[in-house]
């Protein structure tokens, strides 16, 4: 019997071998990279953008291109931004990547000798940029002096050995998140184009959960980033992709699945990645608990239900955050059971409710005056809440 999570993968990139659909988003986004085309990716959480984002780049370093990808969501700061990059740019030189794993390992110790030599080498050749990832924790000496050297070491490394590079920013809209982690929004989108601007080798792949945000960075004729980079969406995964890409990994389990029970699999995941792949995940589960040698309509039903008692913590934790904004619980409940949000509150107080609900990630405008919860099991946790 295979893995049970890793065939049906909830909470990390999918391998492009371990997709589902997607194959047309893939050929277009590398397509449009390779060209030299700076994309914006924008999506709710867990659609799978990520794992989109780091199949295009896997077949841009097939075409012999560099690749350097870093989480935003992941970073504390500007200086540990300018670390990550400046890493992620290095390792394109896979001579660098045993030194540069001494040095992540020796943090706050002293750097042996080897890395020492290698470290001062690729710096002679490249800017002291190459210092900020040998050397943890140099950036927050001073954040904005490194992050503007470590976003000029994608040309530096580009132009030393004749090879185009893709940035990708993942979770990009954090740039613009509450309390400015990584410094003034507008004067860092200034500093960013004109460093980008002056780097005719580097392509740049943005992506972010926030779309809202993502359109006021990029769209607005006064933001520094205005029209900076082409906008894309993902698809939607058929039910008949869905359909393929399933059934054959309860074969590989050993409990293949009936065609019924399949289909409530997919009907209930509402073409949600995340949530389908638990769904079936939890199934698979249930059938196995049961001792049953297929999967039947029952299990996909059980499925459901341990699917959202798995996600409880997670729900949970986003209800924590609503909270802090008065209303925002009431107006969650009343989108997730499809009723207007707005009755009986004052609308400035509705509209704060809205923005705070589309900050975290948990509900989005669909549609001028109508909202929905992307995450199905979000929503139906939110619609049994009591009250409302």
């Amino acid at each position: 019997m295979s893995d049970i999570r890793g065939l049906f993968p909830t909470d990390r990139p999918v391998p492009s071998d371990g997709m589902i659909g997607r194959a047309q988003d893939v050929e277009e986004l590398a397509g449009a990279l390779l060209a030299g085309t700076n994309v914006v990716l924008a999506g709710p959480r867990r659609t799978g953008k990520t794992s989109v984002a780091y199949a295009a780049l896997e077949r841009a370093r097939a075409a012999g291109v560099y690749v350097a990808a870093v989480d935003l969501f992941r970073r504390r700061d500007a200086g540990d931004l300018a670390e990550g990059l400046a890493e992620a740019v290095l390792r394109n030189r896979g001579g660098l990547s045993r030194a540069l794993a001494r040095a992540r390992t020796a943090a706050g110790a002293a750097l042996d000798a080897a890395t020492i030599t290698a470290s001062a080498k690729v710096a002679g050749e490249l800017g002291d940029a190459v210092e900020l990832a040998f050397r943890p924790g140099l950036g927050s000496r001073d954040p904005e002096r490194a992050l503007a050297a470590a976003l000029e070491l994608p040309q530096r490394i580009s132009t030393a050995d004749g090879k185009p590079l893709i940035v990708f920013l993942d979770e990009f809209q954090d740039l613009a998140a509450p309390g400015h982690p990584f410094g003034d929004p507008d004067r860092l989108t200034k500093q960013m184009r004109a460093i980008f601007q002056a780097s005719p080798s580097v392509t740049l792949l943005f992506a972010g959960s926030i779309e809202h945000l993502l359109r006021d960075l990029f769209g607005p004729s006064a933001r520094a980033l205005s029209q900076f980079g082409s906008f894309r969406a993902l698809s939607t995964i058929s039910d008949e992709e869905w359909t393929a890409g399933l059934a054959p990994r309860f074969d590989q389990a050993g409990a293949p699945i009936d065609p019924d029970a399949l289909r409530m699999i997919v009907e209930l995941g509402e073409d949600h990645p995340r949530s389908t792949m638990l769904i079936a995940r939890e199934s698979l589960t249930a059938a196995l608990a049961d001792r049953a040698e297929r999967v039947a309509v029952e299990h996909a039903r059980a499925g459901w239900q341990l699917a959202l008692g798995a996600d409880q913590l997670r729900h949970e934790h986003a209800l924590e955050r609503i909270r802090l904004t008065k209303h925002a619980q009431t107006v969650a409940m009343r989108i997730a059971r499809r009723q207007r949000p707005y009755p009986g509150l004052n609308p400035s107080a509705a509209q704060r409710a809205l923005r705070a609900l589309e900050l975290a990630g948990v509900a989005e405008s669909a549609a001028r005056g109508e909202w929905e919860i992307t995450d199905p099991l979000l929503r139906d946790y939110l619609a049994q809440l009591p009250g409302g």
